[in-house]
């Protein structure tokens, strides 16, 4: 039997899914769409001492599990595990990333992707480095079979809630996003949403942030940061959010 076209999600690490678009992949496998994920590394240079206990050299094997679990929590159908170095996918060979992932989309025939867009949400050359080759490999698909194509953005309010519980952490440090003055389709979650979501993010133990437990006090920070998703339609007949609440392309 074949099966039902769905969304395939191309990211760079372990904790990208959850982390950058856990609400879009959570709409659409409760509504029935399968979900699919291309992860470019094991996020093995991601050390910050935890789990407790945890060794550095194991961390590529924790953070595979974690993956796994994340998967489970929001309900993904397959994920594509591979072994570029992490912090490095910008210095592996371009041609054969873009190749694996036009691949994929050969294989799985998604209606829509999901990646990174050049600025990386915040300069991570990881990110513009999978995003680039996911990119190639969407608009090199023959016109008939080429699925829409969607990127990560950060606006305004995206910004401002990251400013935000960093200060909330005491964390003078803030990440150098890049914030778009236009978005196309924006996912406003509900509150429940936004626990699944959590619950996904907090599969990734070794990689969550002090910031990221504090802010579980805060219900309308939740709402206004985990609740709110923007993204650019690259290459979309319907850049906009069906009447169900999911991309356009699944509207039916």
């Amino acid at each position: 039997m074949e099966s039902k076209p769905g969304l395939l999600v191309v990211m760079a690490h372990p904790d990208d899914e959850s982390m950058g678009c856990g609400g879009l992949i959570l709409r659409h496998t409760r509504a029935g769409i399968p979900v699919h994920l291309i992860c470019a590394t094991r996020g093995e240079a991601g050390w910050t001492g935890k789990p407790f206990g945890a060794k550095q050299e194991d961390l590529a094997q924790i953070r595979t599990h974690e993956l796994q679990e994340a998967a489970s929590a929001l309900a993904i159908s397959g994920v594509e595990l591979w072994d570029y170095p992490d912090g490095g996918v910008d210095k592996a060979d371009p041609q054969e990333i873009t190749q694996r992932i036009w691949e994929q989309i050969t294989k799985l025939r998604p209606k829509a992707v999901v990646g990174w867009g050049p600025d990386g949400g915040y300069g991570h050359p990881d990110h513009i480095a999978v995003g680039a080759a996911t990119d190639v490999a969407v608009q090199s698909m023959a016109e008939g079979d080429r699925p829409a194509l969607y990127h990560i953005a950060l606006d305004q309010q995206a910004a401002d809630f990251y400013k935000e519980v960093a200060q909330l952490a005491g964390d003078d440090r803030s990440l150098p996003i890049v914030v778009k003055d236009h978005v196309d389709v924006t996912f406003d979650l509900g509150t429940d949403e936004v626990m699944m979501k959590v619950r996904a993010i907090d599969c990734h133990r070794s990689q969550l942030e002090d910031w990221r437990i504090t802010v579980r006090d805060h219900p309308r920070l939740m709402q206004e940061g985990y609740g709110h998703e923007p993204y650019l339609a690259i290459a979309s007949r319907t850049p906009a959010l069906a009447a169900n609440g999911l991309l356009g392309e699944f509207a039916g």
